[in-house]
């Protein structure tokens, strides 16, 4: 009998054999973490093992692994710290490789082996080479490869093929795109030889075959090859899908699969790499397509913000690719398949692409590397490989944690928490599934807290859809909502629960400036678009006032945002920041920085710049000056509940971001006992 899935669902679950390799659906979980950090951090390696067996578990047809350096010469990139032997298929090196394989194909999944060569931009390499010479930005001298160097890269890539088919790996994904290696000899930007190797498309593809041929010896005829490239690098002069399409064609067969991504690592915003939530679902469908429409042989998979089964039907339906690529989605939700299967898509915890897992790098023109911003030892923190992975939305991530060994609880305990906002909803969820009662409070007539202003603005669907699976949950898990309940002493008395989760959230802070009363403070403009007038101005541009900014100007409303400090969303960095920014930018909103203000008036605002006295006239004003935990809430109910141990998570306990109340939630539950 078939599935709702199957049945909803028939081209996503619609399974294909390829070289004798059974993809039970179309479904792919690309990869996100590099596979070498096993190798250096022991102590994430439980971590990453389980990254890759939870998608494979999950119901995806093949899981990879994170990308491998090619080799530790020119190739050298970031976190490589011990060389690994690739001819050698014994010993603890090969071991931990091919544990990879073992663990995704005991879940059900076919397992990739994901490599790369970053060529000219190869980080560590203190000659990294390339198709030419040349200089790069950072003084590095990149080295133009001749015949040798080409064959010797060749060599590597045989051997690393063939290592992995030796630890069982089913096929290899062979990155070239992104601007590595393989990218640049066909890019026209990057290669600009004269000899066989450069000119036309034939020629321009012409070390790219001999590299796919080296992996074809190396995983054997019965080895899968997945290539990844880029449709575009992005930039002015660069290469074109028109470009990729001629390259594919001239690869037609020698790949079974041709992964269409887009861009250049390091410009990863910019050039659309990493979709953010300001970007569409499936922005590289359309590149893909005109692929799919030019090869015979081989097989089209698309990737880029996909996070749900809907588009992903819709895609191979339309004929425009063969397979999808989940790659972020893997970290918000490994069950998205299994779940679809079963009919319970509304139950997936999609992808609210926010970066927190996989943060990125700076590029906006106005922004500053973090390790200046912060100081090396604390940017190097958020950078280190063993703080990535984290999902904002799943708190059962993150490198370093394991569920299983937070204590077991000795009995059902009866759980009181305050507050139904995200934090509140997800320690609900987590204390019923540890077997305690748990009754539920929220003094207000929804569940949801403050992120329910992602109901109408169009910027966060993503965040809404999140926000509404968690409260979904909550409302089904068999805790006992109270709505319309606000707790005190009574109430703490007459339910006499074992524990506290306090979820009290936090207020925005409102400054003693004058008229400020006449201000319109900024979550609250949501629900008072249709008095705000054209012309706004909007004090206060850290996170939430840019994104308030946004949406106004999404609304059509002329936006200007003053903010005290030199930089813009100062708490925010990456990719986030990034996209952020570059929308501001294309939504025209007017910056005005080390700027304070010093009144609201009747006239306009006025504001103070470099001693100077300015008013900034408008229809509207609007404020928004960061938020304070509801301290004396806290305060009282601890008071109230006297020896009840209480935990407080969330805005309540620093006001913060999604992440902090999803993880604050649910650590709260684990560690009633």
């Amino acid at each position: 009998m078939s599935k709702p899935g199957e049945v909803k669902y028939p081209h996503l679950f619609s399974p294909v054999t390829i070289r004798g390799k059974v993809y039970k659906n179309r479904m792919k979980a690309a990869p996100t973490m590099f596979v070498h950090a096993n190798y250096f951090i022991p102590q994430i390696s439980e971590n990453l093992y389980r990254m890759v067996e939870r998608r494979a578990a999950g119901g995806f047809a093949c899981v990879s692994t994170g990308e491998m350096p090619l080799n530790y010469e020119e190739a050298k990139t970031l976190f490589q710290e011990r060389k690994i032997d690739f001819e050698k298929f014994e010993g603890e090196d090969f071991e931990i490789s091919k544990a990879y394989a073992d663990r995704i194909k005991a879940k059900g999944a076919l397992c990739y082996y994901e490599f790369s060569h970053e060529g000219s931009r190869a980080e560590e390499s203190k000659e990294p080479w390339g198709p030419e010479d040349w200089v790069r930005e950072d003084g590095i001298k990149v080295k133009g490869m001749d015949l040798a160097m080409m064959e010797k890269v060749c060599d590597d890539f045989y051997k690393i093929s063939r290592f992995a088919k030796e630890c069982g790996f089913d096929g290899v994904l062979l990155h070239g795109g992104h601007g590595f290696l393989l990218q640049q000899f066909v890019s026209p930007w990057t290669n600009h030889r004269t000899d066989e190797f450069g000119g036309s498309m034939e020629n321009r593809a012409r070390f790219p075959k001999m590299v796919i041929e080296a992996c074809r010896r190396g995983i054997g005829e019965d080895g899968v090859i997945e290539l990844r490239f880029s449709a575009e690098d992005g930039v002015p002069g660069g290469m074109t899908i028109d470009d990729t399409v001629e390259f594919c064609k001239e690869i037609d067969g020698m790949v079974d699969i041709i992964q269409v991504s887009n861009g250049l690592k390091w410009l990863g915003s910019r050039t659309r790499t990493f979709s953010s939530f300001l970007e569409p679902h499936g922005l590289n469908i359309e590149y893909a397509a005109k692929v799919k429409a030019a090869v015979k042989k081989s097989y089209v998979s698309t990737i880029g913000g996909f996070n749900g089964p809907e588009l992903a039907e819709q895609v191979i339906a339309e004929g425009k690719a063969d397979f999808v690529e989940f790659g972020r989605q893997g970290f918000a939700d490994p069950e998205l398949p299994n779940k679809t299967l079963e009919g319970k898509e509304d139950t997936i915890r999609r992808c609210v692409r926010c970066f927190n897992c996989y943060p990125g790098f700076c590029e906006h023109p106005t922004d500053i590397p973090l390790w200046e911003k912060l100081g090396p030892e604390e940017a190097g923190k958020i950078y280190s490989p063993a703080s990535m992975g984290s999902c904002a939305i799943n708190p059962e991530t993150g490198f370093g944690f394991y569920p299983e060994t937070m204590p077991e609880p000795k009995a059902s305990r009866k759980v009181l928490i305050v507050g139904g906002g995200i934090g509140g909803c997800q320690a609900a969820v987590t204390a019923v599934k540890r077997g305690h009662q748990v009754i539920l409070a929220e003094k207000t007539d929804r569940l949801g807290g403050t992120i329910n202003f992602t109901d109408t603005d169009e910027d966060k669907v993503d965040l809404m859809n999140a926000k509404n699976v968690i409260i979904h949950e909550a409302l089904n898990c068999g805790a006992q909502i109270c709505l319309n309940t606000e707790v005190d002493q009574k109430f703490i008395q007459e339910t006499k629960p074992d524990a506290v989760i306090l979820a009290v959230g936090a207020h925005p802070f409102v400054p003693q400036i004058p008229g400020i009363e006449s201000a319109v403070n900024a979550l609250d403009v949501y629900d008072k678009m249709d008095e705000i007038g054209k012309k706004v101005v909007l004090v206060g541009g850290g996170l939430v006032g840019c994104e308030v900014g946004l949406h106004l100007a999404n609304h059509g409303h002329q936006v200007t945002v003053v903010e005290m400090l030199p930089m813009i969303a100062n708490e925010t960095f990456g990719y986030y920041r990034n996209a952020l920014l570059n929308e501001m930018d294309h939504r025209g909103i007017k910056q005005i920085l080390n700027a304070k203000c010093i009144e609201f008036t009747k006239a306009g605002v006025v504001i103070e710049v470099n001693g100077q006295r300015e008013l900034l006239e408008a229809d509207s004003y609007c404020f928004s000056m960061g938020m304070r935990s509801n301290d004396e809430i806290v305060k009282k109910l601890k008071e109230a509940a006297g020896e009840i141990p209480v935990w407080v998570i969330g805005d309540a306990r620093h006001a913060g971001k999604v992440a902090d109340a999803v993880h604050g939630g649910y650590m709260a539950a684990m560690e009633i006992v």
